[in-house]
């Protein structure tokens, strides 16, 4: 079966020894070894480099020549018009229409998910400013031997955004996790805004200037049993507009506030008396960009912000990122979408095992350049070249 489907593994090695790639055809095999007529693929790419995303496909079309059925779900729409013969688009657990592939786009597709017209917002040239964040080798470790973060140097500027590219897993949380104040280097050198920090907190990256938009949104992101308004004031509980001391909250100030933020930001919700946990993952996502973007910071660590959103909450969440940048803020956009990266990001580097590449412009380097870079290959580019082209 391995073969008559292209599905290459080795029957005897360990599974825990396979690479992301390489389990995924596993699974497969399974489905298939038991005459499986239905194939559903729920976000299969997200692990995978665009060279295993190219594999994958060529796979499906093989299946589906055969009799396969496959239901291939995702919100990435070029590999949607890429694969499929029709699309079914879903909003708010009902369909909205189906349309075969031959006569679909892009645009077509996001009008259908969101009821609107969308336009995802462009990158503009800017001149990037001072450095607001540089890590020179910093090491994190983890239960292993294997540290999880590898002597790595990273450099964001002001008016710059800098995307971190690669498979999950290889790393990216662990950056998160430092540059949220969670994680303390085990080595190495951290500097925000031209300081060294000998001691890294939640409490002193929020007030050093950090915006945190964290990769999961309910698990880290808010607390779900609170309401909108605490969730909103929940990092800004020191300051005197919202508290006397450390005890007493002035709650008409802070409702006032949230309700401000909620209109600012298009929070669709029915007021800030109700439960975070009641909000659509679009609107949750729009609270944590309320509460991390509302106080103008200087650094802002987004992880995989748009993970799960449609089409008109991608587009306004990048409109955020971009306006901040234009405000001078520098920032971290860790992405599994390179789609995303290569449209949003003035530089980008590529996480491989705990390891960052040097940056380089996205116009540089080809998708499967990148993807090849995912899976560890290591091109001879130097930083200086990158610049002068």
């Amino acid at each position: 079966m391995s073969k008559e489907f292209g599905l290459a593994v080795k029957p005897d090695t360990l599974v825990g020894e396979l690479s992301v790639g390489e389990r995924q055809r596993v699974e497969i095999l399974k489905v298939l070894y038991r005459d499986a007529r239905v194939l559903i693929l729920d976000e299969p790419t997200a692990v995978l480099t665009p060279q295993e995303t190219e594999g994958l496909f060529a796979t499906l079309k093989k299946l589906t020549a055969k009799g396969l059925g496959v239901i291939f779900i995702s919100h990435k729409l070029n590999e949607i018009l890429a694969i499929s013969n029709r699309v079914a688009v879903l909003r708010r657990g009902a369909i909205t229409g189906i349309v075969k592939t031959v006569d679909a786009d892009r645009a077509l597709l996001a009008e259908m998910m969101v009821g609107r017209k969308v336009t995802r917002p462009r990158l503009e040239a800017a001149v990037a400013g001072a450095v607001v964040l540089q890590l020179s080798g910093v090491s994190v470790s983890g239960n292993t031997q294997t540290p999880l973060l590898n002597n790595i140097d990273l450099e964001v500027c002001a008016h710059e955004i800098v995307g971190v590219a690669g498979v999950a897993g290889n790393g990216q949380s662990a950056l998160a996790s430092l540059l949220s104040g969670l994680t303390r280097p085990a080595s190495g050198t951290m500097e925000l805004f031209g300081e060294v920090l000998d001691e890294v907190s939640p409490n002193l990256m929020v007030s050093k200037g950090v915006g945190r938009i964290p990769e999961d949104r309910h698990a880290s992101g808010v607390v779900g049993e609170m309401t909108v308004w605490e969730n909103l004031i929940s990092e800004t509980l020191k300051t005197p507009e919202i508290s006397h001391g450390r005890l007493w909250i002035k709650k008409p100030e802070a409702l006032k506030r949230a309700e401000q933020l909620i209109k600012q930001y298009d929070v669709r919700c029915e007021g800030p008396l109700q439960q975070a946990k009641l909000l659509s993952g679009g609107n949750m996502q729009k609270l944590i960009l309320a509460r991390a973007l509302s106080s103008d910071p200087s650094f802002i660590l987004a992880n995989q912000p748009v993970r799960g959103l449609d089409e008109g909450a991608i587009a306004y969440v990048q409109t955020q990122l971009l306006a901040a940048r234009q405000r001078g803020a520098g920032i971290l956009l860790i992405s599994e979408d390179l789609d995303e990266l290569m449209s949003l990001c003035d530089k980008l580097v590529v996480m491989y095992h705990g390891e960052l590449s040097k940056p380089f412009a996205p116009k540089q380097k080809t998708v499967q350049q990148i993807g090849l870079m995912m899976a560890g290959d290591k091109p001879e580019t130097s930083q200086e070249a990158v610049y002068a082209n």
